[in-house]
């Protein structure tokens, strides 16, 4: 009996969480998104939060379902009144409603350079979400790795210092959902091609010495069924979360610049040009935090969507 067909007994013998993972994975394919929403609704008319905060997230992403934002909210709502603390925090931190002055506000970009090209956007989220960024990720920290260029796999590297904290694609967190429309506004990408988010953290002494996002020539061996499937990391944006830190600046080496953020702004670049060609000069680091702790939110934008599992 293969993985699915063990999770289809489990979800029939009334295991809420097989039921979870089961949705999730008939959501990755198009032809069973009906199943996968029985599921859910069946899990939402029983009050699961869980099940609710999924709903809210494909309503949000459009998955599965028309984008509705309205609608999002209220299913995170209805989770927050069934007792969930982190729908609660969620509605907390985006002041309890979808507000499209905030989520879809024009973004005012402030152009630094041309090759690359590079953008700041000064308050691109709230002071609130920023923090809420902070505590949701604070307890999710792991060890960052750094991919081998010869193999393909992920590493622990002394160059790359700090903690992290992954999601997925389906993150049960408007706020993030949220953050990643906003992000698929800016640079005018659909929300698909974002990888899923990162949160770094990093303490004294921490740094990501200098480093391309992009795969470059000698990495391509190894990273061909990637390169397939995604196609190039076209894009970074990354957005400050906090202050109070010295040091810990992003700097451009080629291009003898560096940026550092107040909490909710953002930096954008790209690594490809708009001739689809490698920008050398993306050549990027996170310098030394002296003292204090940095928060960062990173996210990587392909050329190609991202499947959901």
């Amino acid at each position: 009996m293969n993985d699915l067909a063990q999770l289809r007994l489990r979800a029939a013998s009334g295991d809420e969480s097989a039921r979870l993972v089961l949705a999730r994975r008939l959501l990755a394919t198009p032809e069973k998104h009906e199943e996968a929403m029985r599921l859910l609704q069946a899990g939402c008319d029983r009050g699961v939060p869980e099940a609710l905060r999924l709903q809210a997230t494909l309503a949000i992403r459009g998955v599965a379902r028309p984008q509705d934002l309205n609608q999002a909210i209220d299913f995170v709502s209805r989770a927050a009144a069934s007792g969930d603390t982190d729908a609660r925090e969620q509605l907390r931190a985006i002041g309890g409603r979808f507000d499209r002055d905030i989520w879809f506000a024009p973004v005012q970009m402030r152009q630094h350079h041309a090759a690359p090209r590079i953008f700041t956007v000064e308050k691109f989220i709230p002071r609130p979400v920023c923090n809420w960024f902070i505590k949701y990720a604070g307890a999710r920290q792991e060890m960052t790795l750094v991919r081998d260029g010869a193999t393909g796999r992920d590493l622990l590297s002394a160059g790359r210092s700090a903690t992290m904290a992954g999601t997925d694609a389906l993150e049960l967190d408007v706020v993030l959902q949220l953050t990643k429309l906003r992000i698929a506004g800016a640079i005018q990408t659909h929300v698909s091609h974002q990888e899923p988010t990162q949160f770094l953290r990093y303490g004294p002494g921490q740094e990501y010495q200098a480093h391309y996002d992009l795969i470059r020539p000698q990495e391509e061996a190894a990273a061909a069924e990637e390169l397939r499937v995604l196609g190039q990391r076209v894009a970074t944006v990354l957005v400050y979360l906090n202050d109070g830190y010295k040091g810990g600046e992003t700097q451009f080496p080629h291009l003898n610049w560096a940026f550092k953020g107040k909490p909710g702004d953002a930096l954008i670049f790209w690594n490809i040009s708009a001739g689809g060609e490698r920008e050398r000069a993306s050549l990027h680091a996170g310098l030394p935090i002296q003292t204090g702790t940095k928060w960062l939110l990173s996210q990587w934008v392909r050329a190609n969507p991202v499947p959901l599992i």
